[in-house]
C-alpha cells in the first residue's frame, strides 16, 4: 500500500474508520488510507504505477504511439504497508532500451510514499510488549537477573514507543484516547510511575469528556482508581462514591455495577473488619439494585459473594446464618436460564456452601456438600466456558451504552449488541487445587477409617499443583501477573502441607510430619508478606510436633510465644477470628504441660483456665468446646465428681456431634481410668474396651498404649490374668514405637490427675452404663 506525499513526518491523521483486527493493533483503531495519484501517476496496482498517455503536438510520435514496457498484472494480495513504488519508463528515445519518442519529455522523479511513524511505533510497542511476555517461564524469570534486565528492557522500550506516539504525533481524539489508555495500564503493571499513569489517565478523561467516550472515560476511571488504591486506599474509595454517581445519573447501569464490584475487590483486599463490613454494604447495594433492574445474573455472584465475606467476617453462629441465607437465595435463582450457563457460579456456590458446614462442623453435612463440590467439578471439564486467564462474563441483557466496543474492559459488548461484565478468577487448574484442599479437610475426620483419603487428596492436590506451575508458564503474560499466580500457589500450597501434616500428626506419624513442616518453612521464609493464617498455623505445627515428640519444654515455649499466646492475642488490635481459635489451642495444650504440680508454671493455672473458660464455652467451634471439657474434668482439682461427670458428658456428646474419634477416645479412656478404675463389672469392660478400639482405628500409639494399660487393670481387677497380660503386652509393643523423648516423658512425668479412687454411686454407675451404650 502506497501513502500519498505529505509532510516530512507524516503526522496528519487518515479519515476513514476500519475495524481493528491486527494481531499487534489490537488496542488501537485502524484506519485505511485512500490513493490518489502520486507525482501524476495514476496507481495500476500494489507494485507499479502507469503514466498517462501524453502527446507533445511539437513531436509527432513515431509509428502512432509513444511505447512502454508492458503493465505487471494486478495481484491479488495486498501488498505491505510500506512497498516502493516502481517508476514507470521514461518517453524519451532510446534505440538501446527498444523506446522510441521525443528526447525532450521531462522525466519524473521515482515517487515513494513516505513512512506512517505512527502506525510503525504502535506496531513496534505492540511486538516489544508481546516479544517480554513471550518467554517460556516466567516463574524463572524472577530468578535471573539477566533475564529479569532483558524483560524490563523490552518493556521501557515499548513504553517509550508510545510515549512518542503521544508527545509528536497529531491523533485524533479516540485514537489518542486509546493509546493513552493502553501507555497508563502498562505504567500500572509493570511499573511504580504511579504519578505519571495518573497524570496520562487525567488528561485522557478530558479527551473523552469532550467527545463523549463513554467506554473509554470509564475504563480509564477503573484503572486510575486502582492506580489511588496503591498508594492511597480511602482516596480511591472518595473517587469511585463520586464516579458512581455521576453513572447512576447517566444510568449507566452496567458501569455502576463494575465500579461497586471493584469497590468490594478493593475492600477485601484490605480485609481489616470495617473494610469487612463496607464490602457486605457494597455487596448488598449491588442485590438490590440488580433485583430491581431484573439482572439475574449479577444479583446471584453478588449474593454468592456476600456469602463469602460473611465468612470471612467472622465465624459465629450469626454470620453462618446469613452466609447460608444468601447461599438459599442464589439457589432460588439456578433455575434462571442464564444463571445456570454460569458454570463457575456453580462451583463458587459449591466451595462456600461446604465452608459453611466445615465451620459449624456437622459430618453427615459435611459429606454431602462434598459430594455436591465433587459433582459442581464436573462441569468444568463439560465447559467451554472456561479461558485459560480463568475470566467470565456476567451477561447484563437490558443495560445500554451510548458508546461501547467489544475490546473495552470491566465492560464489554457481545456481538449481539448486549453487555457483559467481565470477572477474573481462578484459571481451571487452580480451580481444582481448592477443590482438592478443601476435600482434603472436609474428609479428615474420617481419613484412618477411609483408607487415608483425606491424605491422598492432599498430596494430589500438590502434585497438580506442580503441573500446572509448569503447563501454565508456557501461556505468553506479563511478570506481574505470573508473579500474582505464583505467590498464590505458594499460599495454597502452603496450606495443604499444613493439613497433611496435622493429618499426620493425628495417627502420630511424626518424622513425615516433620518433613511437611520443614517445607513449610521454607516456604514461609521466601515469602515477602506470609498471610497471618499460615503464620498461626506453621507456629501451632511447631508446638504440637514438639508436645507429640516429648519435646515439653519447646511445646511450651511455641504455645507461649507472642503469635500463639492467648494474652498476646488480647493485646492485638483488631485480631481475627482464626487468631482467637489457635490461641485458645494453644491455651488448652499449655493447660496439659503445667498441669502436673511439679511444673513450675502450676501456680498459673487457675488463672489461665478462668480466663479461657468464657472464650471457649462461646466459640462457635463445637470441637474446641469439646476439648475445653475435657481439659477441665481432667486438671481442675477442686472439682466435685459431679462437675467431672458433666463436663465429661458436655465433652462425649460435643465429640460425637463433630464425629471426633479422637476426642471420644481421650475422654472414655480417662472416664475408664478415673471411674472404673479397681472396679469389676461387665461396664467397666466395655468402656476399656470401648477406648481400645477407638485408638487402634485412629491408629494413634500414645492412646492405643494408654487405653490398653486400662484394659489391662481392669482385665486384672476381675481375675483374669491372661488377657490382662496380652493386654500389657500389645501395650508395651507400642509403646516401644513411639518417639524416644516421647517414651522419656512418660517415664519422667508419669501423669498426674486423682490418685484418690472414687467410690462409685448408683448414679454415677447408671451415668457410665449410658455412656458406654452409646458408644
Amino acid at each position: 500500500m502506497a501513502y500519498p506525499h505529505q509532510d516530512p513526518y507524516n503526522w496528519q491523521e487518515p479519515t476513514q474508520q476500519t475495524p481493528f483486527n491486527a494481531p499487534y493493533g489490537a488496542q488501537y483503531p485502524q484506519y485505511q488510507v485512500p490513493n490518489p495519484p502520486v507525482n501524476g501517476f495514476a496507481r495500476s496496482n500494489g507494485n507499479a504505477y502507469q503514466a498517462p498517455v501524453q502527446h507533445d503536438p511539437r513531436y509527432p510520435p513515431i509509428n502512432g504511439s509513444i511505447q512502454h514496457r508492458q503493465t505487471v498484472p494486478p495481484q491479488q494480495t495486498p501488498q505491505r504497508a510500506y512497498a516502493v513504488a516502481i517508476s514507470p519508463p521514461s518517453p524519451s528515445t532510446n534505440t538501446s532500451k527498444g523506446y522510441t519518442g521525443s528526447p525532450n519529455v521531462p522525466q519524473p522523479a521515482p515517487a515513494t510514499p513516505p513512512l506512517n511513524y505512527q502506525l510503525l511505533l504502535l506496531s513496534l510497542a505492540e511486538e516489544y510488549f508481546a516479544a517480554a511476555y513471550g518467554h517460556v517461564s516466567m516463574a524463572d524469570i524472577v530468578r535471573r537477573e539477566t533475564e529479569m534486565e532483558e524483560y524490563y528492557k523490552l518493556i521501557a522500550t515499548g513504553l517509550g514507543c508510545l510515549e512518542a506516539v503521544l508527545r509528536h504525533c497529531k491523533l485524533v481524539p479516540e485514537r489518542e484516547a486509546v493509546v493513552r489508555l493502553r501507555y497508563a495500564t502498562v505504567l500500572y503493571e509493570e511499573t511504580e510511575n504511579t504519578m505519571e499513569a495518573e497524570e496520562v489517565l487525567s488528561k485522557g478523561i478530558s479527551i473523552c469528556d469532550r467527545h463523549r467516550f463513554f467506554d473509554l472515560k470509564y475504563d480509564m476511571q477503573h484503572l486510575l482508581a486502582r492506580t489511588l488504591f496503591q498508594k492511597n486506599p480511602r482516596a480511591a474509595f472518595k473517587f469511585l462514591d463520586s464516579i458512581v454517581i455521576d453513572a447512576e445519573a447517566y444510568q449507566h447501569i452496567a458501569w455502576v455495577y463494575a465500579f461497586r464490584f471493584l469497590k468490594v475487590s478493593l475492600h477485601l483486599e484490605l480485609s481489616s473488619h470495617q473494610d469487612l463490613v463496607a464490602a457486605l454494604a457494597q455487596l448488598r447495594g449491588i442485590a438490590a439494585m440488580s433485583n430491581d433492574f431484573g439482572d439475574r445474573t449479577v444479583l446471584a455472584i453478588a449474593t454468592t459473594m456476600e456469602a463469602l465475606t460473611c465468612l470471612r467476617v467472622s465465624n459465629d453462629a450469626e454470620s453462618i446464618e446469613q452466609a447460608q441465607r444468601a447461599l438459599a437465595s442464589v439457589r432460588s435463582l439456578q433455575l434462571h436460564p442464564k444463571v445456570a450457563e454460569l458454570h463457575q457460579l456453580a462451583v463458587l456456590t459449591s466451595y462456600v456452601d461446604l465452608c459453611c458446614q466445615l465451620q459449624n462442623f456437622d459430618p453427615k453435612q459435611a459429606l454431602e456438600k462434598y459430594q455436591v463440590m465433587q459433582n459442581a467439578l464436573k462441569s468444568v471439564e463439560e465447559s467451554h466456558s472456561w479461558t485459560a486467564d480463568g475470566s467470565f462474563a456476567i451477561p447484563i441483557p437490558g443495560a445500554r451504552m451510548p458508546s461501547c466496543k467489544s475490546w473495552s474492559g470491566a465492560i464489554r459488548k457481545e456481538e449481539d449488541g448486549s453487555l457483559v461484565l467481565m470477572f477474573n478468577w481462578m484459571p481451571n487448574e487452580d480451580i481444582y487445587t481448592v477443590g482438592y484442599l478443601l476435600s482434603g479437610v472436609a474428609m479428615s475426620h474420617r481419613n484412618m477409617t477411609d483408607g487415608q483419603k483425606s491424605e491422598h487428596m492432599l498430596e494430589e492436590g500438590i502434585r497438580r499443583l506442580d503441573w500446572a506451575v509448569r503447563e501454565t508458564s508456557k501461556i505468553p503474560k506479563s511478570i506481574t501477573l505470573t508473579s500474582t499466580q505464583q505467590r498464590w500457589r505458594e499460599e495454597i500450597t502452603a496450606y495443604m502441607r499444613l493439613h497433611l501434616a496435622f493429618t499426620f500428626c493425628r495417627r502420630t506419624s511424626w518424622t513425615v510430619a516433620r518433613q511437611q513442616q520443614v517445607e513449610i518453612d521454607g516456604a514461609l521464609a521466601a515469602m515477602t508478606n506470609p498471610p497471618e493464617p499460615l503464620l498461626l498455623l506453621g507456629a501451632y505445627l511447631e508446638g504440637v510436633i514438639c508436645q507429640g515428640t516429648g519435646d515439653i519444654s519447646g511445646a511450651l515455649s511455641a504455645y507461649q510465644s507472642a503469635t500463639l499466646s492467648i494474652h498476646e492475642y488480647r493485646k492485638t488490635s483488631h485480631p481475627s477470628h482464626i487468631h482467637l481459635d489457635i490461641s485458645l489451642l494453644s491455651a488448652l495444650n499449655t493447660l496439659l504441660i503445667i498441669r502436673t504440680p511439679t511444673h513450675p508454671d502450676h501456680h498459673t493455672l487457675p488463672d489461665l483456665i478462668s480466663f479461657v473458660e468464657q472464650l471457649c464455652l462461646r466459640n462457635p467451634n463445637r470441637q474446641i468446646q469439646s476439648a475445653f471439657h475435657l481439659v477441665s474434668a481432667t486438671i481442675v482439682e477442686s472439682s466435685t465428681i459431679l462437675h467431672t461427670k458433666q463436663a465429661l458428658q458436655n465433652a462425649l456428646s460435643l465429640a460425637k456431634a463433630t464425629g471426633n474419634k479422637h476426642l471420644i477416645c481421650m475422654v472414655l479412656t480417662f472416664m475408664s481410668w478415673k471411674f472404673f478404675r479397681g472396679v469389676v463389672g461387665e461396664q467397666a469392660e466395655k468402656s476399656a474396651r470401648a477406648s481400645q478400639t477407638l485408638a487402634q482405628q485412629c491408629k494413634d500409639g500414645l492412646w492405643m498404649s494408654v487405653s490398653a494399660g486400662v484394659l489391662r487393670d481392669t482385665l486384672e481387677a476381675a481375675g483374669r490374668i491372661e488377657e490382662a497380660k496380652r493386654a500389657r503386652e500389645s501395650g508395651v509393643m507400642t509403646a516401644s514405637s513411639l518417639p524416644d523423648g516421647l517414651q522419656e516423658a512418660m517415664r519422667s512425668h508419669p501423669g498426674q490427675t486423682n490418685d484418690v479412687d472414687v467410690s462409685m454411686t448408683d448414679a454415677g454407675q447408671e451415668y457410665e452404663t449410658s455412656v458406654a451404650r452409646q458408644v
